[in-house]
């Protein structure tokens, strides 16, 4: 059910520091519509998650920035907005090719090698979320990446052939649409079995660093909030928030 309509307003740009920071530079400015993207074919400080920066050739990629109002969401819950543009995201990439998972807490994968991420910013009055922005990149048409980004592919590298870019982001608003009003009407746990059911590695043994240390481990959850929880080889539970735990790779399955 459709409570909420996304604008279907989209401004380009040719070159901008970033979508995000633009984005930000317009609210103070203007009344924008919800759902209104920000899309540029560069941008020159593009950022993700953490202060990571994010690398593009010009014309090539999906970079924009879409705007949400989620003022019936507290700060505690922020973590569905994750939720919710990761599973859109998923539902565009699934439509173009197979082994897409979610990888905890902002990227999207296929097979092992990275194809999208998502930078999410919250603006918060009286304890509510008066404002978010969600900073998107997708690698669509790129083939060729600096050598030191690790194991990334594209749409293009994927399927083998141009990919309209345009039609992408089309079909992610509209998927955007249905999984933020699955949000507004309360589907919380929906939405959270839907994300865990797409986690990249969920219940498969693998290696983790975390500040005390490497480590073996399972992926059990991720929490309401978002922190991830793992499952250490002597059966404890471990509970992680952003930047606080590496992956490091699976385990072989004839290790001892």
């Amino acid at each position: 059910m459709i409570i909420k309509k996304l604008s279907n307003e989209i401004r380009d740009y040719e070159d901008i520091d970033s979508t995000n920071e633009e984005l930000n530079r317009l609210i103070m400015t203007e009344d924008l519509t919800e759902g209104t993207i920000i899309r540029t074919a560069y941008q020159h400080a593009g950022k993700g998650h953490a202060g990571n920066s994010w690398q593009s050739e010009k014309g090539m990629n999906l970079l924009f920035s879409m705007l949400l109002k989620p003022d019936f969401l507290s700060p505690e819950r922020a973590f569905h907005l994750s939720r919710i543009t990761s599973l859109s995201l998923y539902e565009i990439i699934d439509n173009q090719c197979d082994g897409v998972q979610i990888k905890w807490p902002n990227d999207m994968l296929v097979g092992d090698h990275k194809m999208a991420g998502i930078l999410i910013e919250n603006m918060i009055i009286n304890h509510t979320i008066s404002h978010s922005i969600l900073g998107i990149g997708i690698n669509v048409n790129q083939t060729d990446f600096d050598p030191s980004i690790p194991a990334p592919t594209s749409l293009k590298i994927e399927k083998g052939c141009h990919i309209d870019m345009i039609s992408l982001l089309v079909e992610f608003r509209n998927s955007m649409e249905r999984w933020y009003n699955t949000l507004i009407t309360g589907n919380e746990r929906g939405i959270m079995e839907a994300y865990n059911q797409r986690l990249y590695r969920l219940g498969v043994k693998a290696y983790y660093r975390s500040a005390a240390g490497k480590f073996t481990a399972i992926i059990r959850d991720v929490l309401p909030s978002g922190e991830l929880v793992l499952e250490s080889e002597k059966g404890d539970i471990l509970t992680f928030g952003f930047k606080e735990v590496e992956y490091l790779g699976i385990i072989p399955p004839d290790h001892n």
